[in-house]
């Protein structure tokens, strides 16, 4: 599970590249920094060289956002809404979000079509939407497991004076598919084929349905990680029994998802221009439920 986390993100430590030292703009002094993660909704998010195409990306915005939506729907049958446009190298990272019928977010890279002047065209890295779509269904398949969820991660971190991410840099920032503001479904969408296919088939498959293709694609629920993230209230770590007691929790509890959990506890900050906190936690790996 921590490998999954670090490699996202030293991924997006290498998006966000290299700050120019000289009369620095606002939006570059934004990047350097670091926020509270109460206060953070997005600020300074940003993608390796994306000043350099960040005038082309906000004079066609408005074809780059339709070039998202467009695709998703074509590719995936599925209708999603922009929440921001991030300038890159020659193309925009844009996230969007799905409402209905699923739950989800995750983004598109509309690029630059070479030697033709306002025209773009989207694509996404492989099995990205696809395993937000599937993490989206989890979660309609298990609603009730998934509020109750909502609202025990809420109740022990304000037992322990933790805070999570806000909804507003959630969706600024967020790609990693089904999210909450103190967890997100990790998955690989090529373990549930099934799952899988029979959206593209029906994007309104019922929930009696769902549940049955996901036992059989992932009996133990296994394949299924539900990464658990917490913020300190105070811009200090705290020691690693908090960790241990947020753990211990999450295994007694009852009427969760089934799924592997993992329970990390950061800084209370945010470091701007990836959107994440710097890595520096206290977690307990592998509880299953």
């Amino acid at each position: 599970m921590k490998k999954i986390i670090l490699s996202l993100s030293a991924m997006l430590l290498l998006l966000s590249g290299c700050f120019n030292l000289n009369e620095k703009t606002e939006q570059e002094k934004a990047q350097e920094g670091t926020t509270p993660v109460q206060d953070y909704v997005g600020q300074g998010f940003s993608f390796v060289d994306g000043d350099k195409s960040e005038e082309l990306v906000k004079r066609d915005e408005e074809k780059i956002k339709q070039e998202a939506i467009n695709y998703v729907k074509n590719t995936y049958k599925t209708d999603v809404k922009v929440n921001n446009v991030v300038p890159a190298r020659n193309a925009a990272v844009v996230m969007v979000e799905c409402e209905e019928p699923i739950q989800f977010h995750t983004s598109v890279i509309v690029g630059k079509v070479i030697n033709k002047d306002g025209e773009w065209l989207a694509r996404s890295d492989e099995g990205e939407v696809e395993k937000a779509i599937v993490g989206g269904l989890y979660a309609k398949a298990y609603e009730a497991e998934f509020q109750h969820l909502d609202a025990f991660a809420e109740k022990i971190a304000k037992e322990n004076d933790l805070l999570g991410m806000r909804e507003e840099a959630i969706d600024k920032t967020a790609s990693e598919g089904y999210t909450s503001n103190h967890y997100f479904i990790s998955i690989f969408a090529s373990d549930y084929p099934s799952v899988y296919k029979a959206y593209l088939e029906n994007q309104y498959i019922s929930v009696e349905e769902l549940k049955i293709l996901f036992a059989k694609d992932d009996s133990t629920s296994k394949k299924m990680s539900i990464p658990m993230e917490f913020y300190s209230e105070k811009d200090k770590l705290p020691k690693q029994e908090v960790a241990d007691y947020l753990a211990k929790k999450i295994q007694q509890e009852e009427g969760i998802p089934s799924g592997i959990y993992a329970v990390t506890v950061y800084k209370n900050f945010i470091v701007n221009r990836v959107g994440l906190p710097d890595g520096e936690n206290i977690d307990v790996e592998e509880i299953i439920k």
